[in-house]
């Protein structure tokens, strides 16, 4: 509200209020110090002494809006600044003041990605609020993303895992028929009692030179033999040994293939030899009527170990019940029906405690079958 006094013994104007954002005090000639008479404060918002300005500019008092400004050009300048400079004389502590903004904002002005990300510039609070509900989603979708990822690859492993069990199991299932001379069965085969056979493609068995010619069966006697080699306690070292024994017999005493039937090694495993289906090459006269078994090793002075010998008499069960032997079928060391230290003397001795072993050899033509 302004008041406006004026007086015509006056050569002075004198003002008093707010005029918008314009605040007059006074204003009075240098010449003359009299002063107007002031009506009563309860005078209208404008009032005027008798035979005084008829009306006061309009602009004065209009309240102050923000200056729209167009296009500033500055060319050839340096250090230009505009608004105002504000000057503190003395001690000053500064607070952290937010003003409203009271400029004009320049629409064509592209914010930088510093500025919004730091705060250079005052947010829409429902923007704001999109934008951490947005940042929230992404996350979200992230770490789904990465859950997903590891559930296929756990569901990957899980399956290759159970993929290579069933293989197992397939490869140690209870053992119902043999693979014949040419390795048809390529895996570990384990027996109802759990007993190990290693198949010929396992043990990197050469094929056979010739065919080979077939066993009558039920077959009648089991020969236990040794290979007079060197003895093997691991899979690798008789894979070996058994490799070369059928090298020998092939290249050298002009077989068809490894002599033995079967093969006992010092790891506890049976390794597969011509089979329960073929007449094998051990014992010479003997060899239609009988399943070849050979320990590796030589058994002249040394113990076979625990394992080599119940895989032999396993495999001698094995051939039992799957109907291979004779259930009355009889047991021999080699030296009985050859000239020869074989099995020797440390297996002979554990041989001839078994049953079906015969200690009577004097008569063996009355034991050979009538075929």
């Amino acid at each position: 509200m302004a008041t406006i006094y004026e007086n015509s013994q006056c050569s002075s104007l004198k003002f008093e209020g707010h005029l918008g954002d314009l605040q007059v005090t006074e204003v009075s000639s240098d010449s003359e110090e009299e002063t107007c008479d002031i009506p009563d404060a309860s005078m209208s918002s404008k009032t005027l002494c008798p035979g005084s300005l008829s009306t006061f500019p309009q602009s004065l008092v209009q309240t102050s809006v923000t200056p729209v400004v167009g296009n500033v050009s500055v060319s050839d300048s340096e250090n230009v600044q505009f608004g105002n400079n504000t000057y503190f004389n003395g001690p000053v502590t500064i607070k952290q003041i937010v003003h409203e903004k009271s400029g004009v904002e320049n629409v064509s002005y592209s914010k930088t990605e510093e500025e919004l990300h730091n705060g250079t510039f005052s947010k829409n609070p429902h923007l704001v609020y999109a934008e951490i509900k947005k940042n929230g989603i992404l996350m979200w979708h992230k770490l789904t993303f990465s859950l997903v990822c590891i559930a296929i690859i756990a569901g990957i492993v899980a399956v290759v895992v159970i993929l290579q069990n069933t293989g197992d199991t397939q490869k140690h299932s209870p053992l119902t028929e043999f693979d014949d001379e040419n390795g048809a069965e390529d895996s570990l085969i384990i027996s109802p009692d759990y007993q190990r056979i290693v198949s010929r493609s396992d043990w990197l068995a050469q094929p056979v030179e010739s065919p080979l010619d077939k066993i009558r069966q039920p077959i009648p006697w089991v020969i236990i033999t040794h290979t007079a080699t060197e003895s093997c306690s691991s899979q690798s070292q008789c894979v070996l040994r058994v490799r070369l024994i059928q090298n020998f017999h092939i290249e050298s005493r002009g077989w068809s293939d490894i002599g033995y039937n079967f093969l006992v090694g010092g790891d506890g495993s049976v390794y597969f030899g011509r089979g329960w289906d073929y007449i094998g090459a051990h014992t010479q006269g003997y060899n239609k009527y009988s399943i070849g078994i050979a320990f590796i090793g030589t058994y002249n002075t040394e113990n076979p170990v625990n394992r080599q010998i119940e895989a032999c008499q396993k495999i001698i069960r094995q051939g039992v019940r799957l109907g291979k032997l004779a259930k009355d079928y009889k047991l021999f060391a080699h030296r009985q029906l050859m000239s020869t230290l074989s099995p020797g003397d440390t297996v002979y001795d554990i041989v001839k405690t078994w049953p079906h072993f015969v200690k009577n050899v004097t008569d063996i033509n009355n034991l050979i079958p009538n075929y």
